[in-house]
């Protein structure tokens, strides 16, 4: 008789999707993952497969964790507003102690630049889906009037991104809430200019 499971597959992987996002695929080994999830190889195995396939469940898992943050975007009172609580989510992850939090699991995969197919196209993916989420929420302020800048919303997205990235960055050399807001309210003045 086959035995039940002891654990929450949700749980670990949360647990895991952290490991990824503060160490990166390849900086994660297998014995990082048995520890910090508990569990036996062939339990981790059977459960999510091998590593790639563990991998790509914790991209989901990690972005999926956003979808809090997408519908407070959506109930923002304007575009500008949508903007700026993605932003103020981002500032509140960087400056937490977790390291997993001041990360972004997409970020960094597409800088680890790991050479496997599927994984490259997912972490595109997951990036354009980030991509379309700001420039809706920008070409929102256009129409609304809270935006004025009237440069391409997708151009624009480009740059909130680019700043999100480096947020992540300086967050990792220790630049404090402080400091990063700062870098967001100048960086967002751009969306002001006509």
């Amino acid at each position: 008789m086959a035995r039940e499971k002891q654990f929450s597959e949700a749980q670990v992987l949360d647990e895991v999707a952290d490991l990824f996002t503060s160490h990166g695929y390849q900086g994660t080994s297998l014995t990082m993952l048995l520890d910090a999830t508990g569990l036996g190889k062939q339990s981790l195995y059977n459960c999510f497969g091998d590593k790639r396939a563990l991998y790509l469940k914790s991209l989901d898992c990690s972005t999926a964790r956003y979808q809090a943050v997408h519908a407070q975007m959506q109930a923002a009172a304007s575009g500008r507003a949508a903007v700026e609580r993605f932003f103020d989510h981002v500032v509140c992850k960087c400056d937490s102690t977790e390291a997993a939090d001041r990360s972004c699991i997409v970020a960094s995969g597409l800088l680890e630049a790991v050479d496997d197919a599927l994984i490259v196209q997912t972490l595109r993916a997951k990036w354009a889906a980030s991509h379309e989420m700001l420039r809706a929420a920008v070409e929102r302020g256009q129409k609304d009037g809270s935006v004025r800048n009237t440069a391409p919303s997708a151009a624009l997205a480009d740059l909130l991104l680019a700043l999100m990235a480096g947020l992540r960055v300086n967050a990792r050399a220790d630049f404090g809430a402080a400091r990063l807001q700062r870098t967001v309210d100048l960086a967002l003045a751009v969306l002001d200019s006509g």
